[in-house]
């Protein structure tokens, strides 16, 4: 479990990076997992390079679906347009949304730790923000794959 959050966490760290410098380069996974030991959390070791491989492939799944990703969580959130969300909560949605919609990964997990990293890098309201935001698109994408049926 602590490995899937790990992964979950570089997945969004290299996301945030990308966002940053508006590109994403492929050798972002490695810096933020290798880095300076403040960013791995005080743990003091590099990631496992299977954690460092699936965190990579979250981070550039969601990258690359983000122009379908983006527009559904702008009308989802009309009140806060993308440019105006903090970073961390705009690719904690990016990823979590890829997930919800990409792996059999049980909604439920992946919306409950959306929060909990929304709780650990971000603000105060923003872990109410990513759960009201989550829970409307699985409600969607419940309401599709019921009429899909």
């Amino acid at each position: 479990m602590l490995k899937r959050r790990r992964i979950r966490e570089l997945a969004m760290q290299t996301l945030f990076t990308w966002d940053s410098q508006q590109e994403a380069s492929e050798d972002v996974v490695s810096v933020v997992a290798e880095g300076d030991p403040d960013l791995r959390a005080g743990r003091g070791e590099p990631d496992d390079p299977d954690v460092t491989r699936t965190a990579a492939e979250m981070a550039k799944g969601t990258w690359e679906q983000r122009v379908i990703i983006d527009p559904w969580i702008e009308r989802l959130a009309p009140q806060w347009p993308l440019r105006r969300q903090p970073a961390v909560d705009r690719n904690l949605l990016r990823l979590a949304i890829w997930e919800l919609t990409n792996t059999p990964t049980p909604p439920k997990v992946v919306i409950d730790e959306a929060i909990e990293l929304a709780k650990q890098y971000s603000t105060e309201q923003s872990a109410a923000f990513v759960n009201g935001v989550l829970d409307t698109v699985l409600k969607e994408q419940q309401k599709l794959t019921q009429s899909s049926s």
